[in-house]
């Protein structure tokens, strides 16, 4: 069982600050309880280090067949169910699939380039992608290259980033990007816009909400193409998370109010970008 528990509570308190989080609070803990008594997938089948090594990122979509999904399957089935419980619009064709139709939507969906928006296929893939970073994290030939801080998008699939968090490492602030699709995190220039490169500081400024349960979580904002990324600094953390108890698709539903700041002001998430 993973421990998935504990966000609960911590999305209650979101709902305390933001009372209009309440429906999407409400869809995350029935996909927290799914993702707690779920099995996984070994999706290392469809990784390509000479991807990787020739500047494109490890995901290999000509390998799917690889993939059984029979772990995935089910939780697809118990995401849908719930989805349909909670009343998400636009999801009828997804009601009363068997497991074989469920693979087959994992299979056509993730093969998509337009994936990484699709939130459903990311629900269903969670627990089988942590899984699969653990073993790329152990992985010194993979690890080398992504040390590197080159890459705007995911490394490990090509989506762009959620948010980002910042961490002091060795007594030097490092900030990370994490994908809004796998989950996968790597170290990105501190200073650089992910979406168009821009490092000028007056191009470059952050916002912030005005609630103290947004846990040191600002947005990052570039207008040299009007982009941001909301980003979560540990060191203004009033809570004990670290960066490895963070869940960046938990924090990135307690963090909605920022993104209606930043759309009010006229920018648009990196994670949107194509």
């Amino acid at each position: 069982m993973n421990n998935f528990e504990g966000y609960k509570k911590y999305l209650e308190e979101m709902t305390r600050c933001f009372p209009n989080s309440g429906e999407m609070v409400n869809l995350y803990n029935g996909l927290i309880d799914i993702w707690g008594n779920s099995k996984t997938d070994d999706l290392l089948p469809l990784l390509s280090i000479e991807k990787l090594s020739n500047g494109l990122y490890l995901l290999d979509e000509n390998k799917i067949n690889q993939v059984e999904f029979t772990n995935c399957s089910e939780t697809a089935v118990r995401v849908f169910e719930v989805m349909r419980e909670k009343g998400l619009k636009g999801t009828e064709s997804l009601n009363g699939l068997t497991s074989q139709q469920a693979v087959e939507v994992i299979k056509m969906s993730f093969n998509r380039e337009d994936r990484h928006q699709n939130v459903v296929i990311k629900w269903i893939l969670k627990l089988s992608f942590m899984s699969l970073i653990e073993k790329v994290k152990g992985d010194n030939a993979i690890t080398g290259i992504l040390e590197q801080g080159r890459f705007g998008k995911c490394p490990l699939c090509h989506a762009p980033p959620g948010m980002a968090i910042v961490d002091v490492v060795n007594n030097i602030e490092q900030r990370f990007l994490s994908c809004c699709f796998c989950g996968f995190r790597w170290p990105f220039s501190g200073t650089d816009c992910p979406n168009c490169r821009n490092n000028k500081p007056e191009k470059m400024s952050f916002f912030a909400g005005n609630s103290a349960c947004e846990q040191g979580s600002k947005a990052v904002s570039c207008d040299e193409c009007k982009r941001y990324i909301k980003t979560v600094f540990l060191k203004k953390r009033k809570d004990s998370r670290g960066f490895n108890d963070l869940d960046m698709d938990i924090e990135d539903v307690a963090t909605i109010p920022l993104d209606i700041i930043a759309s009010e002001r006229g920018y648009t998430a990196v994670c949107q970008t194509r």
